[in-house]
C-alpha cells in the first residue's frame, strides 16, 4: 500500500514539474494547464498502484467489509475527470453519465462474488468484460477528456483502472499478472514469440494481402516513442482484459487437461473477432492476422503469467508494423 502511495504521490509531483517547465517554454493558460498535468497523473498513479499486490490486498478487505465501501470507492475514479473538466471549464453531465455507468456496470456485476466467487467464469464475467470493452471499441468514451484537444490516452487508461477494480479487487481475481515493468524473462519470452509469430505472419499477411512491405526511415528515439505510446494505451489495456482477465478465467473454467491450450485459443479468436469492425468492414484479414497474433500473446502470458510479457510481445508487432508494413 505504502508503495503505491508514493507512486501516485510521485506522479502528482512530476506533473507540477513537468508543468512549471512547460509553464516557462510555452504560453499556455496556468490554470487549465495545471488541470491537465494533475488530472493526468492522478489516474497514472492509480494506474500504477493496481499492479501492487498489497494495494489490490487493501482495497479487497474493505470491500469484504463493507458493501458500501465496495459500491462507492471505484467512483473515486471520477475525480480525474472532475479536476480536468472543471479545471478548463469543459464540464459535461453527458461525459459524467458515460463515465459513471462505465464505471457501475462491471462493478454491479461482479459485487455478488465480492464474498463467494469461483474460480471459473460465469455469465457475469462475461457480461462485465463486454461492458469494458464495447464502450471503448465503439467509441462511446470519446468527447470527455477534451482539452486542449480529445485525449485519447485517458479512455485506455480510465478502462484499465475500472477493470482492475471490478475484476481483481471486487472478484479477486487471481493470477491475472497485471504489470507494467517488464522483467528480464518477460522481454525474453516476449521476444522468442514476436520472431515466432512474424516467421508466420509475413507469409501469411501477403497471401490475404492484409500488409504491405514498404521502406521507412525511421529513427531509434522514433520507434521507441512509438512503441511506449503502443505498449501503455494499445498493448497493456488490451492484454490485461484478454490474456489477464478472459484467457485466465477461460483457463480455470475448462476442466480438460489441455485447458491451458483451450483456454489459449479460445480468447485468441475472441480476441481476434474483436477486430472485425475495423474499417473496411467486415474486417476478416484484420480477425484473422489479429487471430493468429492473439495465439503468441496468449502464450507469451501463459509461460510468465505477466501482462508485462505478452504487452511486450503486443506492442513490438503494432510498432513494427506500423513503420514497415
Amino acid at each position: 500500500m505504502k508503495k503505491a502511495i508514493l507512486a501516485i504521490a510521485g506522479l502528482t509531483l512530476a506533473a507540477a514539474i513537468a508543468e512549471a517547465i512547460l509553464r516557462v517554454r510555452v504560453h499556455l493558460d496556468m490554470w487549465r494547464l495545471a488541470a491537465l498535468f494533475e488530472s493526468m497523473a492522478l489516474l497514472l498513479g492509480i494506474f500504477v498502484a493496481f499492479t501492487y499486490t498489497d494495494f489490490i490486498h487493501a482495497l479487497r478487505k474493505w470491500t469484504h467489509a463493507s458493501l458500501i465501501l465496495a459500491i462507492l470507492m471505484p467512483f473515486a475514479l471520477l475525480f480525474p475527470y472532475f479536476i480536468l473538466a472543471f479545471g478548463t471549464g469543459t464540464f459535461s453531465y453527458l461525459a459524467l453519465a458515460k463515465l459513471t455507468a462505465y464505471i457501475a456496470v462491471p462493478t454491479l456485476l461482479l459485487l455478488p462474488n465480492r464474498i463467494y466467487y469461483a474460480e471459473g467464469a460465469s455469465w457475469r464475467d462475461f457480461a462485465a468484460m463486454l461492458s469494458l470493452g464495447l464502450p471503448v471499441s465503439a467509441g462511446w468514451l470519446q468527447g470527455i477528456w477534451v482539452w486542449p484537444e480529445d485525449i485519447y490516452i485517458f479512455r485506455p487508461i480510465f478502462c484499465v483502472c475500472v477493470g482492475a477494480y471490478a475484476f481483481l479487487v471486487v472478484r479477486n481475481l487471481k493470477d491475472a499478472g497485471f504489470k507494467l515493468l517488464p522483467k528480464k524473462g518477460d522481454l525474453t519470452e516476449g521476444s522468442i514469440n514476436f520472431i515466432a509469430f512474424f516467421i508466420l505472419a509475413i507469409p501469411l499477411g501477403l497471401a490475404l494481402q492484409f500488409i504491405h512491405p514498404h521502406m521507412r526511415s525511421v529513427s531509434v528515439p522514433g520507434f521507441a516513442a512509438d512503441y511506449l505510446g503502443v505498449y501503455l494505451t494499445v498493448a497493456i489495456p488490451e492484454e490485461f482484459l484478454f490474456r489477464g482477465i478472459l484467457q485466465n478465467l477461460l483457463v480455470k473454467t475448462f476442466k480438460s487437461p489441455h485447458h491451458g491450450k483451450y483456454g489459449l485459443i479460445v480468447a485468441s479468436v475472441i480476441f481476434g473477432l474483436s477486430h472485425f469492425h475495423h474499417a473496411p468492414v467486415p474486417n476478416w484479414r484484420y480477425a484473422i492476422m489479429a487471430t493468429v497474433a492473439g495465439v503468441f500473446y496468449g502464450n507469451a502470458w501463459r509461460v510468465r503469467k505477466r501482462t508485462s510479457s505478452s504487452a511486450f510481445t503486443h506492442a513490438m508487432v503494432d510498432t513494427v508494423w506500423h513503420f514497415w508494413f
